[in-house]
């Protein structure tokens, strides 16, 4: 992936984090199946583990969104080193 596809993607991500719409759909799973694996009985140790990956998996959606959104940011900060760093290098050719 290049480096302009990162910070898109990155953008993107960003977008979908502050979409109330999204936030409060993850809210809604985490804290259903938070209450599930609370009421599951103790004894259905499969429903359970059940219950805990899918909890995980929700946190493990926002976890990689986050690590997109960083990925993109360091992506953005590279180009701009870069176009800055060419504009120098163009500057001090013309200077010499």
């Amino acid at each position: 992936m290049t480096p302009d596809e990162q910070a898109t993607r990155g953008e993107r991500a960003q977008t979908l984090l502050e979409n109330p719409v999204l936030a409060e759909a993850l809210d809604a799973i985490e804290a259903a199946v938070i209450q599930q694996w609370e009421t599951c009985p103790a004894m259905d140790k499969e429903g359970k583990e059940a219950f805990w990956q899918l909890y995980k998996t929700s946190k493990r959606f926002r976890a990689l969104l986050l690590g997109y959104v960083q990925t993109g940011k360091l992506a953005s900060e590279n180009i701009k080193r870069h176009k800055e760093h060419g504009r120098l290098r163009s500057l001090l050719s013309r200077v010499a």
